[in-house]
């Protein structure tokens, strides 16, 4: 088994509310961190990305210290790592500011790995891949490719600082992956004003496809079709006595999710397990804890289940 996640490794400096400053690496790491962890020698995972020429041996040093992450999918490029400061004006409300903007990455970047099993396309910055190589992976692979929105729907000015802003094109993203992820904002910004889910799916989505809307401490709902009903399954969060940092959640949640699929569970039991990682993930310091999350999980699950 195979796992290639497509996106944007990122220097992130976290602020976050009312605590310290954390320096970490962020982007994708996110998602191949937990996801090395998830599936265990199950599976191989590839990240795609570029990397800076200032942090690349770095983070490949991080990279090769999981012993099913294969990072020959990482790129250097002459240049700063994009970097990003994410300042918390809320437990989940956050300003960002995107610095060292990569390119996108192409076909050429794509095609050696598209004998993967599955595909997490993680749109960390918004143009992490061109259209053209997404939209020609989901030719062959869309049934097994998941979509986090994230910044796709989020423009930036001069000064790195991103703004809502939803692209022309944004039906040909959202069909070219079977399982899509946005959360509430990103919903907000792509409907343009009080669309009911149902409508929302009929209007953007194909009828076999799956959307997941991540509501932060209100937990997660999946909509999707079946026997050509519209269907809606909402998860409330998990309650937790403390909190750390909601960075990273969202990608976290992601390869929660793709972790059970390809084990074979089905759309409710990965809902499950994603709801318990992202949750799991609020109570860790960025990145450089991720090793503790399957503790966490464990003890949020022991609590949640205790009489």
């Amino acid at each position: 088994m195979k796992i290639v996640v497509i996106g944007t490794i990122n220097k992130d400096l976290i602020i976050p509310f009312e605590e310290s400053p954390i320096q970490s690496i962020g982007g994708i790491y996110y998602s191949v961190s937990s996801l090395s962890q998830f599936v265990g020698n199950g599976a191989s995972i590839v990240p795609i990305s570029y990397l800076g020429d200032d942090l690349y041996h770095a983070i490949l040093s991080l990279l090769n210290q999981f012993p099913n992450v294969d990072s020959s999918g990482a790129v250097c490029i002459e240049q700063k790592n994009h970097e990003v400061i994410l300042e918390y004006i809320s437990r989940e409300e956050r300003k960002e500011r995107a610095l060292f903007k990569f390119p996108s990455l192409e076909w050429e970047n794509i095609k050696k790995f598209t004998g993967a099993d599955f595909y997490i396309v993680n749109m960390i910055t918004g143009w992490d891949i061109s259209l053209d190589a997404f939209l020609r992976l989901s030719q062959s692979h869309f049934e097994n490719i998941y979509l986090d929105v994230h910044f796709l729907v989020m423009g930036v000015d001069s000064m790195g600082r991103r703004y809502p802003q939803r692209p022309d094109n944004i039906r040909d993203w959202l069909r070219g992956a079977r399982f899509v992820q946005m959360n509430e904002r990103e919903y907000g910004i792509i409907a343009g004003g009080q669309m009911h889910e149902k409508a929302f799916f009929e209007e953007y989505l194909r009828p076999e496809q799956v959307l997941i809307i991540t509501m932060a401490d209100r937990g997660a709902k999946v909509i999707f079709r079946k026997e050509g009903t519209v269907r809606f399954k909402g998860f409330p969060a998990y309650s937790l006595d403390r909190f750390f940092d909601a960075t990273g959640c969202g990608d976290v949640f992601g390869a929660a999710f793709v972790s059970e699929i390809v084990r074979g569970q089905n759309i409710y039991q990965a809902m499950e397990f994603a709801n318990l990682a992202a949750a799991a993930n609020c109570l860790l310091k960025g990145t450089s804890e991720m090793e503790n999350l399957l503790l966490e999980m464990d003890k949020l699950k022991s609590v949640e289940t205790s009489p």
